[in-house]
């Protein structure tokens, strides 16, 4: 086995104490020269030296981890998210441990155990669309976590936990506004499943302002694509046959799906439809899309995230302060117009 170097090892090389270099090493205050700081510094990078993370957690009463549960991290915007979400956990020192709860209930129930039993210092969460109709059992499992939780994008409608996400229904009625603007009367949606959660939220802003202007979203031209690339596709049938000449979906997965489905049927973008999606995250994965859209920014949520959990962790208050005096940040989406909405007036 190899030899894993100590702060000994570090000490009898340099000729000073063990006490010596473990507060330079730890950055803390050292009656040393500059000279004497410089080589031990030198000399723990040149021998590899790694602390031991075991040995400080009982120091510092900290493990330098923070979890993330995530319901899908196939979703392109949950990957990036997470990105995100990694850079600054390890701009402050921490390593991110990531669990996917497959957007179900149950394995969300298991999986808040099974990383409170690692020991983490925080919780960044992202609720389960199955958490939506079952919040109380879901306000009860995070009360029952000892650490700081902090919930992402998906927030609960009481705000009873601190929270991170942006305004879907003002992003709804961005995209509403828009097709309104360019003249269009005959305007499709493509929302996620039908069941509450951020797409049921943008649906729900779209709809209300195209009520608003006098052109109510018809039922057949509503339709749930259930967040996929194939649900948008499937859903292109309802929009040409039904007459709409522009359509908002409620993420960019389900608006690539739409595109194929009109360029299988020899339409082009915007000339023979106007599309709108949401979210802007495809470039971030090398794909070009273009398509006007709603864009999340991701680094923001994330940093707006860091920021309400990092305040919690260490912080001095009985009890679970970020469930008895909970902390919400929500953002403003913004339109990036990117050529796909045709101006008919």
């Amino acid at each position: 086995m190899a030899h894993r170097t100590t702060l000994h090892d570090i000490a009898h090389e340099v000729g000073v104490s063990v006490t010596t270099v473990s507060l330079v090493l730890n950055n803390r205050l050292a009656r040393v020269s500059d000279e004497t700081r410089a080589q031990i510094l030198e000399t723990a990078k040149r021998l590899r030296y790694v602390p031991n993370q075991n040995a400080r957690s009982l120091l510092t009463k900290r493990t330098m981890l923070i979890a993330l549960i995530v319901p899908d991290i196939e979703n392109l915007f949950f990957a990036a998210l997470a990105r995100c979400l990694e850079e600054s956990c390890q701009a402050a020192g921490y390593e991110l441990v990531i669990a996917n709860s497959n957007d179900r209930r149950a394995v969300e129930r298991d999986l808040l155990q099974h990383v409170v039993a690692r020991g983490v210092d925080g919780l960044f969460l992202i609720p389960a669309r199955e958490s939506y109709a079952d919040e109380v059992g879901l306000r009860e499992d995070v009360r029952r976590v000892p650490c700081p939780v902090t919930l992402i994008d998906r927030l609960v409608s009481a705000q009873w936990c601190d929270g991170a996400g942006f305004d879907n229904v003002l992003g709804g009625a961005l995209a509403a506004r828009r097709l309104l603007e360019a003249g269009h009367t005959r305007i499709g949606c493509i929302s996620g499943d039908g069941r509450e959660g951020s797409a049921n939220r943008r649906r729900r802003g779209f709809a209300d302002v195209l009520e608003q202007a006098g052109v109510p979203l018809e039922s057949v031209l509503d339709v749930a694509g259930d967040y996929r690339f194939d649900g948008g596709y499937a859903a292109t049938a309802a929009m040409v046959d039904n007459g709409a000449t522009a359509v908002f979906c409620c993420n960019d997965l389900m608006a690539m799906g739409l595109l194929r489905g009109l360029r299988e049927r020899g339409l082009s973008v915007p000339a023979d439809m106007s599309v709108i999606g949401y979210d802007n995250i495809m470039e971030r994965f090398g794909i070009q899309i273009e398509v006007t859209t709603v864009e999340q920014d991701v680094a923001q949520l994330a940093r707006a995230a860091w920021e309400l959990l990092s305040a919690r962790i260490g912080a001095p208050g009985e009890g679970h302060p970020w469930l008895a005096e909970p902390c919400t940040r929500v953002l403003a989406p913004c339109l990036v117009d990117k050529g796909s909405v045709r101006d008919l007036r």
